[in-house]
């Protein structure tokens, strides 16, 4: 029987999980490495998720309303090329202010989508990174003035964008498993999909290991390895330090749900990115590149032996070609141990 769909809307999330056998023969891996490749929602990442489930939430409870209200978001990207996809797909506007950092092509892609892309007072922008993830409400409060029906989408602090999350990525990642996983590999920019997915998966299994993927402090201060004005890092914060919590941790995100966390460095990322290519045919950007490292030198260990590695795998390459991520570069790359 045939099969039609009536919106992009609905092809949103029954992403695959790849193992990685290629891979895995190539680095002598003693654990399993399957990643789960959210590229394949329509708009290009996981964050098609969040943006649908926060758009379709809002509409459910009576707060937004095709063509009259004004959808407003603070992002570097994913996010933002996400929500002009499913504002456009159901007849919303869509305004959005950009962080530094963003690449050409995602760029473009917010034009091609036809988002009224605002300028941001560089003073609210630089509070951004002088004060934390708390500094995100005081660029939407500037964003949002003068429009008489606006919704702000808060991807940082909304509960929806946790829901995504555990209603479908962790579900789906417990079935496409049949409940194997013993290990998933995460990083966090907005605290939802590390939340939602951990909170379900350890409602079925506690004894799942839940990683947190964080950038080397070294590496995103260092301009030799630098990709873009973040550090090369898109979309993944340092949350956790010898202090604790740090403030670019989101109220979204759940220390309790985590297990570990890891520092990765940019050298490691880019290695596990092109690897990947070399061996799957798989080319991810920079924060799939940079779980995928640290779920590698997990499934190296003995102790991880046999066990399934299950790291999410955010975006795809061609977002970040401008930025030649899928450069070799054998003066950095000749430093990583696999």
């Amino acid at each position: 029987m045939g099969k039609i769909y009536q919106s992009v809307t609905e092809l949103v999330g029954r992403t695959p999980i790849v193992e990685f056998k290629r891979l895995e023969k190539a680095l002598g891996l003693k654990g399993r490495v399957a990643g789960k490749l959210e590229y394949f929602n329509p708009a290009g990442s996981h964050k098609d998720r969040i943006a649908l489930e926060i758009i379709e939430a809002a509409e459910k409870r009576g707060d937004i309303h095709p063509d009259k209200t004004t959808l407003i978001e603070f992002t570097s990207g994913n996010t933002g090329i996400a929500m002009a996809a499913f504002a456009a797909a159901k007849g919303y506007k869509f305004k959005i202010g950009l962080q530094n950092g963003v690449s050409e092509e995602r760029l473009k892609l917010l034009e091609a989508y036809q988002a009224d892309i605002t300028d941001v007072p560089n003073e609210l922008t630089a509070g951004v990174f002088d004060r934390g993830i708390a500094a995100f409400s005081d660029v939407l409060e500037y964003m949002k003035q003068d429009i008489d029906d606006a919704y702000v989408t808060r991807q940082l602090d909304n509960p929806d964008n946790i829901n995504a999350h555990y209603k479908f990525t962790g579900p789906e990642i417990w079935e496409d498993t049949d409940g194997k996983i013993d290990i998933f590999v995460g990083g966090v920019g907005t605290g939802g999909s590390t939340h939602g997915i951990s909170k379900y998966l350890k409602e079925q299994n506690k004894k799942i290991k839940t990683i947190i993927t964080q950038p080397s402090p070294d590496d995103v201060a260092n301009p030799v390895v630098k990709g873009a004005e973040d550090g090369g890092f898109h979309g993944i914060h340092q949350v956790h330090d010898e202090n604790g919590i740090t403030p670019m941790a989101p109220a979204n995100f759940s220390n309790e749900l985590t297990d570990e966390y890891h520092f990765i460095t940019y050298a490691e990322t880019l290695r596990a990115i092109h690897l990947l290519a070399k061996y799957e045919g798989i080319f991810v950007g920079a924060s799939a590149g940079a779980s995928l490292a640290v779920a590698i030198k997990q499934a190296l260990l003995e102790e991880n032996e046999g066990k399934l590695i299950v790291p999410l795998l955010p975006d795809n390459g061609e977002r970040y070609l401008s930025e030649d991520l899928q450069k070799i570069r054998p003066e950095i790359e000749g430093k990583v141990g696999f």
